[in-house]
């Protein structure tokens, strides 16, 4: 059971990373994910640290389907 979990945990972790639009509606005044944190980094023209922070976005969500995919084809 505990693989099983870990790879819901991964994958629900990658799907709420990306989702920016929902996170900017039922989000809390003051509450900042990665994702709104380039959006506003972007809006607000900040484009080299908007950058950084999209690339640790990408190299998260590298490291965490790098990591489902291992643990799959071990299964397997």
């Amino acid at each position: 059971m505990t693989p099983g979990l870990g790879a819901a945990a991964g994958l629900v972790i990658l799907s709420t990373m990306k989702e920016l639009p929902i996170t900017l509606l039922i989000s809390p005044l003051g509450f900042s994910t990665l994702a709104t944190r380039i959006f506003s980094s972007f809006e607000d023209a900040f484009v080299t640290e908007a950058g950084i922070l999209a690339l640790v976005l990408v190299l998260i969500s590298f490291f965490l389907t790098w990591f489902l995919i291992i643990r799959k084809a071990d299964h397997f």
